[in-house]
């Protein structure tokens, strides 16, 4: 197997996606499902089993909207989703999948829920977006103010001891470290408060909690959800990417280092630069086999072949 070079990734670098869409599987289409909390869409598990992998998204396109959308999964919420407010008219939503989200998909399908919106079409498709290793959500959370992206518990519910939580940074940020970031689990309550902005390491690309200290089981028992507020203060509005658990060191966002695949059992679906699948359920041990020089994202990193 060739040599490859490792890349700890941030997984976008705009407001928008890295490259066009590609339709990976259509879940639903047909009719317009109007939703609300008795009437919920069901996308079985078995939509979910295979050509789908982490760093893929659910499109959900919609006719009409209002209040909120809730994905979930065996009646909670999905691993990796958090709270979004449709309003009115909302035309779709992005929601990227990770590692817990997909094995909670493959065990027991989707669940669309909510006080009132129509669905006009489910799908599955991928734009090139890579997940950090360890990513417990990802995405595009666009900072242009005083925002707070809402993250629902069920993403620690497979937390294990992690000392740290990453929160991954777009290009977009420059070279600014003096952002605003804040860790918590309420607004009222100062022992909510998992970190407070000048107890966050603040690189251009990542800040990091150490969760040392923070029994986050018991911090999220009596909560819904885990909030990230983010300002600028003054730099450019950027996207927070992705959210990720990690146990010790590991490299610096944009740093590249050496290493080997030791996970051949995985399979992974690789990705060109622009997005384009270029092979599909291979292993890692084959997933550069017969590729031309050049870099490409598999599982969630991006490896250059040699």
């Amino acid at each position: 197997m060739r040599t490859l070079l490792f890349a700890a990734i941030v997984a976008a670098a705009t407001a928008t996606p890295l490259s066009a869409q590609e339709t990976i599987k259509t879940l639903y289409s047909g009719d317009p499902v109007a939703v609300t909390w008795e009437n919920t869409l069901k996308i079985d598990a078995s939509d979910f089993a295979t050509d789908i992998t982490t760093g893929n998204y659910i499109l959900v396109t919609f006719e009409s909207t209002t209040d909120v959308i809730e994905m979930k999964a065996d009646g909670v919420w999905l691993p990796g989703t958090r709270f979004i407010w449709l309003g009115d008219n909302t035309p779709e939503i992005k929601t990227y999948i990770t590692a817990d989200m997909l094995d909670k998909l493959k065990e027991y399908g989707l669940e669309l829920c909510g006080s009132s919106f129509t669905v006009k079409e489910v799908s599955v498709c991928n734009d090139g977006f890579s997940m950090p290793a360890g990513a417990i959500w990802g995405g595009y959370f666009w900072v242009d103010n005083w925002n707070t992206l809402e993250l629902y518990k069920t993403a620690f519910d497979k937390y294990n001891g992690e000392r740290y939580l990453d929160i991954y940074l777009s290009d977009d940020n420059g070279d600014n470290t003096g952002y605003f970031m804040k860790v918590l689990t309420a607004w009222d309550n100062p022992e909510a408060v998992w970190a407070d902005n000048d107890k966050i390491v603040h690189e251009t690309r990542r800040a990091t909690v150490d969760l040392q200290g923070i029994n986050v089981k018991e911090a999220i028992a009596s909560v819904n959800a885990v909030m990230f507020q983010a300002n600028p203060e003054g730099g450019s509005p950027f996207n927070i990417t992705a959210i990720a658990l990690r146990s010790s060191g590991g490299a610096s966002t944009g740093d590249i280092e050496t290493s080997i695949i030791d996970n051949p059992d995985i399979t992974t679906t690789v990705y060109n630069l622009q997005g384009i699948a270029v092979k599909r359920n291979v292993s890692l041990k084959e997933a550069t086999d017969g590729l031309p020089k050049g870099i490409y994202l598999i599982n969630g990193k991006k490896m250059a072949v040699q």
